[in-house]
This record gives C-alpha cells, structure tokens and sequence, in this order.
C-alpha cells in the first residue's frame, strides 16, 4: 500500500485500532457477562427448586392435591430506561414475569404453577436443564424429580432476561470509554504531530540547504532518523565528489586540449599559405598527426572519466596470456617493432579480472615500455607465483640521461622533460593506477642499477 501521509496514516490506524480494541472489549465483555450470567442463573433456578420442594415437604400434606396459582403482579413494561431504585414498585418487580414454576405429579396433575407458567408442562419430565420455547420466547429450565414426594418441579426463566443484563452491563462499560474517545483522539493527534516535528524539521533543512554546497547535515535527530541523516550526507559526499571530479575533468580537458588545437589551427594557416608542393605535403603530414595526437588525447579523457565514475567490476577467470597477445595487437607496429619481446607467461595462467579494463593495463604498461626503451632492446614480461597472488613484472632498458621520476609516474597529463618529442598525453598511466586501484590490486615502479625500467604488478589469482 502507497503510503502518501505519514502522520495521516499513524492517526488513522492508531485510532483505528483504538476503537477496535474497544469493539473487541465490548465483544469480550459481553460474552463473558453472558457466561457469568447464565451460571448465576442457572444456579438459582436449581436453588428455586429445592425451595419449592421443600415449602411442599413442610406444607399440609392436602395441599399438595390442589392446584394452586403463584400471583404474579402486572407491571406493564413501557421500554424506559429507569434506575434500579425506580424498577422497585410496592407490588414487586416486573421481572417476575419472566419466571416460572410449575409442580406435576408423576400422574400428570398439575399441582403448583405461576400465573405465567400455563397449564401445560413447561419442559420434559427429564433431570437437569432444557432450553424450551413458550409463550414465543424461548426459556432455560430446570427439572428436579421429588421422590418423597413424587412429583416434578419445574423452574424456568426467559433468556432475554440473560442478554439484556448482558447487553446493559457490557454498556455500562463501552459508555464511560466512549466518552474519553475524544480526549484519546486528541492526545494520539498531539503525539503523532510532536512525534514528527523532527521529519518536518529535516524537511526544512534540506530545503533551506544550498544545493552548490554540499554541507553535510548535522542536527539532534532521533534514533530512527540517525540513518536517514547519514543516507544524506553520504548521498552528499558522494555528489561532492562526482562534482569534484567533473570539474577536474573540464579543467584537464580545457587545458591539455588547448595546445593540440592552436597547433592544429597553426599547421591549417599553414595549409593555407603553402605555394608550394612542399610546403602543402608538410603541412597535411602535420595536420595528420596533430589529428592524431588529438584523437588519442579525446579517448584517453573519455576512458578516466569512465573510470572515474567506475563503482563495480564484473570480474571473471582469464588467461593472462592472452590477455597481453590481445594488448600487442593493438600496440602501433612501429613501437612494437622498436624493440625484442621476451614474453615469459604459462598459457595456463589464469587472473580474475574484467578483461577489457586488464586489457588496457597491459596495453598501456606494454606500449610505454615499447615507446621508450632503446631501439632494439629487449622488453620481458615475465611471472612469479605467490600463495594467493601473481607478481607480474614488465622489464624495460631506459635511454640515457632519461631516469624516469618514479614519485610523478601516474601523475595527470606529467610527461618527462626528455620525453617530449614521444608521442603521449600523459594519461596511460594514470588510466592503469585507477585500474589497479578498481581491481584491489598492487603497482608499483622500480629502476635498478639506473638501466633497467621494472612495473610490478601484483594479481589476484582466479579461484580466489
């Protein structure tokens, strides 16, 4: 069910069931009322009898031959509620209708009945208690065979009798707590609406809040909402955050696409002005690469922005092998080419990670470790197995006078000063530090003897 009221929806089923509560009281009241009710009067039935027995017992013995009327009083019942006191009249009390007796002989005499009872039995010549419709009601009665006497004693009183003692008790409870329904309702009201002040005042707040800001929200809430509060400031720091990160990207794309672009509009000026054969060949042949370079950067940028917004992996069991024949495949020839590969990996090498996003790791360690090592060097790849991990290392000779600044390796858009005339944008191995960072995993980068380039890459194993 669509709630769309909160306070609305606690008045009403707390009211709700406040009354049913009250209906099921009364129901509770009534039927017990009623059982209590039958009891008593079942009980005195039974005590009338052996009263009538008794007064026949100690009365003249003729007595007992004659039929006799018990007078009942006429009190016209008129359906107004009056109090006891009232109900007391000189003559008796218009209840006495509703009970009768009767004494037969085991000949079938009638010998001693109320004035209501008839000249008919009232009930079967069988101990005990029956129910019997007499007179259009109906009648609990009460049986009691006198063997010194021999004769049948008949006790009944009408039923309605019982539910309306019921029905009048059970409302002289129900009345007083009818009446404090209202001051109930009002009190539940002020609960309920003091109770939600605090959702109201965290409403405020969040309205009132600047959504340029981010503030995160610090109030005296209750425990239910303490939740909800951190929900928002998480939600908040989260969204500062992304912010954050579109902000850089913006900056970082402004400034690193700036230069490409003017050196894009020089070389097309260039074009432009060329009068000579020469001059237009050289001129496209700059445009191209600049195209190029361009093109690179673009794609380099989208892939960290992607990257940057990255929350969960879908990793899966794959050959490492593999893996870097697919980054060889798409490393231009002529890097490839610069240099001899050493490629130590078992075919049957198996990491757990999303295969395109390793796949990118290797192509950007490969391709740097390609672009700037001597020509004609080798570059191995080679693996060493731990308890839970592969220590993966990628080995690279270093141009002279080149040593890479190891602190700066994974920088933004940093490109060493003697690597300016190498094509780059100084992404890729920024894009492999979010990577590892996705994946959980370990890189780091080492030179040793001031010749040789290592990446380590530690990697989890598939199974793991």
């Amino acid at each position: 069910m669509k709630i769309k009221s909160i306070r609305r929806m606690l008045l009403l089923s707390i009211n709700g069931a406040i009354l049913l509560l009250m209906l099921v009281t009364g129901g509770s009241t009534f039927y017990s009322t009623h059982h209590e009710l039958d009891e008593l009067f079942d009980a005195q039935l039974a005590q009338y009898a052996r009263l009538v027995r008794h007064l026949l017992l100690e009365g003249p013995k003729e007595a007992i031959n004659q039929e006799p009327v018990i007078e009942i009083p006429r009190i016209i019942e008129d359906g107004i509620e009056r109090t006891s006191a009232q109900e007391r009249h000189p003559e008796g009390h218009k209840y006495e209708n509703k009970i009768a007796v009767q004494v037969w002989n085991t000949s079938g005499q009638l010998l001693l009945r109320s004035a209501n009872a008839g000249t008919h039995p009232l009930q079967p010549m069988e101990s005990g208690y029956h129910v019997v419709e007499f007179g259009g009601f109906e009648w609990i009665g009460f049986s009691l065979f006198a063997e010194d006497l021999n004769v049948w004693i008949f006790t009944a009183q009408r039923e309605d009798v019982r539910g309306e003692l019921s029905f009048h008790v059970t409302l002289d409870v129900l009345v007083p707590l009818s009446f404090a329904l209202i001051p109930i309702f009002i009190l539940v009201w002020l609960a309920v609406y003091w109770g939600t002040n605090p959702i109201r005042a965290l409403s405020a707040k969040l309205a009132d809040s600047d959504p340029a800001n981010f503030t995160p929200l610090d109030m005296e809430l209750p425990r239910e909402l303490q939740p909800f509060q951190n929900a928002v400031n998480t939600l908040l720091a989260e969204l500062k955050e992304y912010v954050i990160k579109e902000k850089r990207f913006i900056a970082d794309a402004s400034h690193e696409l700036r230069t490409p672009l003017s050196i894009l509009q020089l070389h097309t000026e260039n074009l432009s002005q060329a009068t000579s054969t020469a001059e237009i060949i050289e001129a496209r042949a700059a445009i191209q690469r600049s195209t190029k370079r361009l093109s690179h950067l673009v794609f380099q940028l989208m892939e960290m922005q992607k990257l940057e917004h990255l929350n969960q992996l879908h990793k899966k069991s794959i050959s490492l092998l593999d893996v870097i024949s697919d980054a060889m495949a798409q490393i231009q020839s002529c890097n490839l080419d610069n240099v001899n590969w050493d490629i130590k990996i078992n075919k049957n090498t198996l990491i757990l990670a999303e295969p395109a996003l390793f796949q990118c790791v290797m192509r950007n360690l490969l391709d740097n470790s390609a672009k700037y090592a001597p020509q004609g060097s080798v570059v191995s790849v080679e693996i060493e197995e731990l308890t839970d991990v592969y220590k993966l290392s990628v080995t690279n000779q270093i141009v002279a006078d080149t040593t890479p600044d190891l602190v700066r390796l994974g920088e933004r858009f940093f490109r060493h000063t003697a690597h300016q005339d190498i094509e780059g944008s100084g992404l890729g191995l920024s894009i492999v530090a979010k990577i590892v960072e996705l994946h959980r995993m370990n890189l780091n980068y080492q030179l040793l003897d001031g010749k040789l380039f290592i990446a380590k890459l530690l990697i989890l194993k598939s199974g793991l």
